[in-house]
């Protein structure tokens, strides 16, 4: 945010324009957000800071056992929704598959089984156990039909015996 050197400010102006742009920006609330003056130089040092750290953790690459680790965690405090039927979700195991931005798959029994509620639940404990500040992180919940449809697709990949 810059011109911060032009608002008039309180006590409580930096919460105020906090909430208002986690409202307005609320698609965005895995980055980070500064108050500059660039006329000033207040907190522009700051920003190539962030820069870099954002950088870092977009290039970053997550082992396997980790992310499951934090998946097993957040499961623990919080199950898979159950629909009405009584289908549960079911979350086998988690894998980054690419970097720049990281992008994690999630392999489910069926993916239509996470509301966003849980899939956002997930991408934020993923934010707070794994790390990935000021960068999007994608997430890819596969279903047990698209993989077994991908192995019937595929000859050269190895089957079950």
């Amino acid at each position: 945010v810059n011109k911060w050197d032009a608002i008039e400010k309180d006590s409580h102006t930096i919460y105020e324009y906090d909430k208002i742009i986690k409202d307005r920006l609320h698609f965005t609330e895995w980055a980070e957000s500064i108050y500059v003056s660039a006329e000033t130089g207040q907190r522009v040092e700051k920003i190539l800071e962030l820069v870099k750290t954002a950088a870092e953790q977009h290039k970053r690459r997550v082992s396997t056992s980790v992310i499951n680790e934090a998946l097993e965690d957040a499961m623990k405090w919080h199950n898979p929704p159950t629909t009405r039927q009584g289908r549960q979700g079911k979350i086998y195991y988690a894998t980054q598959v690419s970097s720049q931005p990281p992008c994690i798959a999630l392999f489910v029994n069926d993916p239509k089984l996470f509301n966003d509620n849980y899939r956002r639940y997930i991408e934020r404990q993923f934010r707070q156990n794994l790390g990935f500040t000021g960068t999007p992180l994608k997430l890819l919940w596969r279903g047990k039909k698209v993989r077994d449809a991908e192995l019937a697709n595929n000859p050269n990949r190895a089957t079950k015996v």
